[in-house]
């Protein structure tokens, strides 16, 4: 009789940082069902993989859950399957920690169900060559990538039935590929079209073997399989079939097949991920080059056949150059590791050392750093955890090497390697970072008190997916006429969501400066279309150094007069305390131009616009219901602060000369399981003066900016 091996697996996930309502709905709609059934199916055999941010949940909040996972895995019916723990990409992340995470998760596997797990869960299955070795030398013995690793490498898909050696530097590790038809059949087709193409896939030799290994989440989750696969009995009807079919249908664990067929051979896999990863990783207009492309090849079918395995996009590490927030995550989660691997050997023993190395490693959950087409980067609460563990880490680190004990450190390096120096200030309260080459701006603003970075702003940029909100906002528009179908109705979660694509002409940022005409309105600034009058927004500034501040300067353009312009602007962070002083001075050869307002733009992330207790709030104005997410104008204004009674903190912005100050939020247009949607990302806060108030040719300014907490 003919007959093939089916590996079966799960992986679950929960990020960092994410709401604990999202954990316990998950639980309940998906992981506890899923166990539910499988219990009641002895002859089932799986393999599942859960991250360390739902292992220390369940530990929390279900220990009940662990403990019925674990009499599965006594009775040989599940088999755990590792990873590193917080799920990072270890492509992102510094090697040592790559092997510490792995082994973070074996330690706790080992201890919570008996037995340290032979294989791991690559994180988004995103692999690169020299990943053999990191996983060999962790102790791991096998892994899973999607079969289309194997197919752009040059491997025929009659030959994906089994596993394969790879190695670098002579250290292997075994690989299997998932079969992307049995992703795509399970658990939305009928039960029996994935058992039928098993049966089409069966040998005489029975040593074939199908891996089927995708999100638990998809079994509950995900929009309407909570109904379809436990309320309709999708699920027990599949686990029915496998044990009626269990004569010519293996159900197995990876290490039953391990342990019993040999490697097909031995293979080298390219850097790759998942077909949509490598497309999302792209820049937008060559997303849409390669989606036209693929759309052109898929009208010649033998071409296509012979073409599309090798028609792959892009890379993951290009995230870091597309989204610079992202790469400012990265590297900010680097210099903590680095700092952390320098004092080892000075504090060996210390038990904050161990305290910082477990932030750190929460600071690598992956789902920040990217964005597909769903949330990750976009989703505010997820950068700010990821901030959260990162400078709380430093914390942690600061009380045991004293380093910004009543000192005010100065350093100059390239922080996010690209090839420029950056600036940092730091004391024992705050962490300042600074780019002279991107218009002499603040683009973090680390509170280490409450671990929390004000400067977390996302800017608004184009995505592929925006050009189908605008398609379907015009055919809607055409409605009333009966010229379009529903299918052109792109799914939006609220109405006229194509009003806020509004793209940054720059990085949204603190202290860029700003030459703007005195008619300007907070509506023009915030839709992008006021006019800049000056060269300095994104010019590169000059550098100076002092003993605990630095000087910003600049000779610009102003476009609407005939001399130039010099900004300068000293930056000073006293020894200790959550305070800094700007000062702003201004010069020209002649006058200044009338009708000319001279600002800055502090942009501050407070993570809400529209909750009653996050709101601007003035010691000259009664300001109380403007909330954060309000845009609009306040004139005379010398002392403004973003209040967040949630957290017990508020922002001050002391201005030495009464401003005009505009306010207004930043507001993307992301992706989400629901459709698109509108997330805040911060706001705005820009006081400006009228420079023709000045009777000569120069103007300044001091600003003041501290950070206090709210008394209960």
């Amino acid at each position: 009789m003919k007959s093939i091996n089916l590996i079966f697996g799960c992986h679950a996930h929960q990020p960092v940082g994410n709401f604990d309502f999202v954990f316990e709905r998950a639980y309940q709609d998906s992981y506890k069902p899923f166990l539910d059934v499988l219990e009641a199916f002895p002859a089932v055999r799986t393999t599942l993989h859960f991250t360390g941010p739902l292992f220390d949940w369940f530990e929390k909040h279900s220990p009940a859950f662990l403990d019925r996972l674990a009499a599965l895995v006594n009775r040989g019916q599940v088999e755990i399957m590792g990873g590193g723990y917080y799920e990072p990409l270890l492509c992102a992340i510094p090697q040592r920690d790559a092997r510490a995470q792995i082994q973070r998760m074996q330690r706790y596997c080992e201890k919570r169900f008996g037995k340290s797990p032979r294989g791991m869960w690559l994180t988004e299955r995103v692999w690169e060559p020299h990943m053999a070795k990191i996983l060999n030398e962790s102790g791991v013995e096998y892994t899973a990538l999607d079969d289309a690793h194997f197919l752009c490498s040059g491997l025929a898909p009659e030959a994906l039935f089994g596993y394969y050696l790879t190695e670098d530097e002579g250290r292997a590790v075994k690989v299997f590929p998932i079969m992307e038809k049995l992703r795509y059949l399970v658990p939305f087709h009928q039960v029996h079209e994935t058992i039928d193409w098993l049966r089409e896939h069966a040998t005489e030799s029975g040593e074939r073997c199908a891996v089927l290994h995708d999100d638990y989440e998809k079994f509950g989750v995900w929009p309407g399989t909570n109904k379809s696969v436990y309320g309709e009995g999708w699920l027990e009807r599949f686990f029915q079939a496998l044990t009626d079919n269990k004569d010519w249908l293996r159900c197995v664990t990876y290490s039953d097949y391990l342990d019993r067929v040999s490697a097909q051979g031995r293979t080298y896999i390219t850097c790759a991920s998942y077909d949509e990863m490598m497309t999302w990783a792209l820049p937008t207009a060559m997303q849409r080059n390669l989606v036209e492309a693929r759309k052109n090849l898929s009208r010649h079918h033998d071409l296509n056949q012979q073409c599309a395995p090798f028609m792959r996009g892009g890379f993951w590490r290009n995230f870091l150059a597309k989204y610079p927030e992202s790469n400012n995550i990265q590297k900010r989660m680097l210099r903590a590791s680095a700092r952390l691997e320098n004092m080892r050997s000075p504090f060996a023993g210390e038990p904050g050392l161990e305290e910082a190395e477990k932030l750190v490693h929460q600071g690598q959950c992956n789902c920040a750093y990217w964005h597909g087409v769903f949330g990750g980067l976009y989703l505010n609460h997820l950068r700010t955890a990821l901030y959260e563990k990162i400078i709380a880490a430093d914390a942690v680190m600061d009380a045991l090497d004293g380093s910004v004990k009543s000192v005010t450190k100065v350093e100059i390096t390239d922080f996010d390697g690209d090839g420029n120096p950056e600036a940092i200030l730091e004391n024992d309260a705050l962490a300042l970072f600074f780019s002279p080459t991107d218009g002499g701006t603040l683009f973090e603003i680390d509170y280490k008190k409450q671990a929390f970075n004000f400067g977390n702003v996302l800017t608004r940029r184009e995505e592929v997916y925006h050009d189908a909100l605008k398609q379907g906002t015009a055919s809607v528009a055409r409605e009333a006429g009966g010229d379009v179908s529903i299918h052109d109705i792109v799914n939006a979660k609220e109405a006229d969501l194509h009003y806020y694509l509004i793209y940054d002409p720059w990085r949204r940022v603190s202290l860029r400066d700003r030459f703007l005409e005195s008619s300007a309105t907070a509506e023009t600034l915030w839709s992008g279309t006021e006019p800049e009058l000056g060269s300095h927004a994104s010019s590169a500034y000059d550098l100076q150094t002092d003993l605990n501040s630095i000087t910003l300067s600049k000779h610009g353009q102003l476009f609407n007069a005939s001399e130039d312009v010099l900004i300068s602007k000293k930056i000073t962070l006293p020894p200790g305390g959550a305070s800094f002083q700007i000062s702003y001075t201004l010069s020209t050869e002649t006058s200044f131009p009338a009708n000319t307002l001279f600002g800055m733009e502090f942009c501050l992330n407070l993570l809400t616009g529209d909750a009653h207790d996050r709101y601007y709030w003035s010691e000259e104005q009664d300001l109380r219901s403007m909330r954060l997410g309000a845009r609009g104008k306040i004139d005379a204004l010398s002392h403004l602060a973003l209040r967040d009674e949630w957290q017990g903190i508020q922002i001050n912005l002391r201005f030495s000369l009464p401003a005009r100050v505009f306010h207004f939020p930043i507001e993307t247009v992301s992706q989400s399981e629901g459709g698109q949607e509108r997330v805040h990302q911060g706001c705005v806060v820009l006081p400006g003066w009228t420079l023709a108030d000045t009777e000569t040719g120069s103007f300044s300014v001091q600003i003041t900016v501290d950070i206090e907490a709210l008394s209960s």
